[in-house]
């Protein structure tokens, strides 16, 4: 048999076993709701702040507080403090009324775990990772004081002896139903099909499986807070774990999350371009935090854009940024390859690090700033290497200066301060006035020895003087020696070059015994003609 009932005020007195089952389930269930969703902490709420005192163990907890526009505040506490959260350093002084919603977090005792940072984020856990262990509470400003709540309210009607109704058939309702004590006869339906009418409004799931194999996980859908100073919010209760897996709270904008018909996401959109999409007025963002449920050290990042720029903030380290892309940036302006090879101006860069640049010379800038910048530029006829600011610039080989040339433009080879325009770890240097001078200080030499006249005049003799020219220019005549023909006292120890100077210290003792034999025979024709 089945029953139809078409008048609102004959539904209203049929079916009032109805409303006294699902008020008895909300009245119960509000109460598990309270006692079950403290598992950090115990709150004391006051005019003017809020205590928690803990009730696990932890390694520190984070208390983050959304304020009514929107802005977060955080305190951490360490093991030990007495958690407080005080009006006056949320407001910053300035008591802004309106609803606060405040997360309590968990941080373990146990030591943190440190990643191979070689193996990054493909290391994965040891084990499963620990559910995260939060509290979440609201609280209400009114006149620059928290509004301190009340005991829940009994339902209307609390008390009321009413008939009790119990159907053992399909019951059919034509028309609208309206279950509460707040039910008018009768109501203004409008479009509304199934209405909950009362101060204290909750739906319970109650599966009553007994089989071990059957879900049997409770549900509750739950509307708005049950004190004084709470939160108006539309939420789904997982009652069984005694947890809030999704709430929306009252004033949320339109489409503030929209799932279109492809499964596209929009969030603050309805019309979805891509998979997530994500319009807001000011630096939309994404945040991606890492707490220490897990044993990792906490951290957080931020995926921002604006007008100005993309850029991923490190929220953790003072909101540094330490990557950003401007609106306009050309194509392939970054581009890493999955050889690991880097291209800039380019999507197939040859080398580890390549750039290119069309019309305008390609430069790389490697700057202190705070000291000496460098470059690297190449442009349409020209190739630039060097400091390009009032720095030395040096050559290093096995990390250790070979070449340097100073702003002055002197260049030393192996020295690191020239004195000259061209100076050799040796001494020997080119003067200004293109005057080559070889080192020849004492200090420079040892195994010092006289050379004596039968070398030199052996080597002087053993000289073969050509003229030639060299392979590379054939248009350029000279005159000098071969090295392989010259005598072993000239000669470069691997016979492929002569030293000028050797060569002038053989003149120099050959003339200097030719100079002693003139003076010989001058004194002895002096004498002969003294005897005349």
């Amino acid at each position: 048999m089945h029953w139809q009932i078409k008048s609102t005020k004959g539904f209203i007195l049929s079916l009032g076993f109805i409303f006294v089952i699902l008020m008895a389930g909300a009245v119960s269930a509000t109460e598990e709701s309270r006692g079950n969703n403290r598992p950090v902490a115990d709150v004391t709420i006051g005019s003017s702040g809020i205590n928690f005192v803990p009730r696990v163990s932890y390694g520190r907890l984070t208390l983050t507080v959304s304020l009514p526009d929107g802005a977060l505040f955080q305190k951490n506490f360490d093991p030990g403090a007495a958690p407080y959260l005080g009006l006056a350093e949320v407001s910053k002084n300035q008591m802004m009324d309106g609803h606060y919603t405040y997360e309590l977090r968990v941080s373990p005792v146990a030591g943190v775990r440190v990643r191979d940072e070689a193996a990054g984020s493909q290391m994965k856990a040891e084990t499963s990772p620990q559910v995260a262990l939060t509290q979440t509470g609201h609280f209400l400003v009114r006149g620059g004081a928290i509004v301190i709540p009340t005991n829940m309210p009994e339902p209307k009607g609390q008390g009321i002896a009413r008939p009790d109704y119990t159907y053992n058939e399909d019951l059919y309702v034509v028309g609208s139903l309206c279950i509460g004590t707040d039910c008018a006869d009768p109501e203004t339906w409008a479009y509304d099909v199934l209405r909950l009418k009362e101060n204290n409004l909750r739906i319970h799931f109650e599966d009553t499986s007994n089989t071990s194999s059957f879900p049997a996980n409770d549900w509750r859908i739950v509307v708005n807070d049950v004190i004084d100073g709470g939160a108006n919010y539309f939420a789904v209760e997982d009652t069984t774990a005694s947890k809030t897996p999704f709430k929306i709270e009252a004033g949320a904008p339109d489409n503030a999350l929209y799932i279109e018909d492809y499964g596209r996401i929009g969030l603050k959109t309805a019309a979805p371009a891509v998979e997530m999409h994500i319009v807001d007025g000011d630096s939309p963002a994404v945040r991606l935090e890492q707490d220490t449920t897990s044993g990792w050290t906490a951290q957080a990042w931020d995926l921002v854009g604006n007008e100005s720029n993309f850029f991923i903030r490190d929220v953790t380290n003072s909101s540094r940024l330490p990557f950003r892309i401007q609106p306009g940036a050309p194509s392939d302006s970054l581009c890493i390859k999955s050889d690991g090879k880097i291209g800039m101006g380019t999507w197939s860069p040859a080398y580890a690090l390549e750039i290119n640049k069309t019309g305008a010379p390609a430069n790389f800038i490697c700057k202190q700033t705070d000291g000496a910048s460098a470059c690297i530029v190449a442009d349409s006829s020209h190739v630039f290497i060097g400091a390009k600011s009032n720095h030395d610039f040096r050559l290093i080989a096995n990390d250790s200066p070979k070449i340097t040339i100073l702003p002055s433009g002197y260049v030393g080879f192996g020295r690191n301060t020239p004195s000259y325009p061209l100076h050799m770890a040796s001494g020997a240097y080119c003067t200004t006035g293109g005057v080559w001078t070889n080192a020849s200080s004492r200090a420079l030499k040892e195994n010092i020895q006289s050379l004596t006249t039968d070398e030199a005049l052996n080597a002087l003799n053993d000289l073969n003087p050509v003229k030639f020219n060299y392979k590379a220019d054939n248009t350029e005549k000279h005159v000098g020696f071969i090295a392989e023909d010259a005598p072993e006292l000239v000669a470069a120890k691997d016979k492929k070059g002569m030293s000028p100077m050797d060569v002038v210290a053989v003149l120099t003792k050959v003339v200097q015994e030719q100079q002693k034999t003139i003076a010989q025979l001058q004194e002895k024709i002096a004498r002969l003609e003294e005897k005349k």
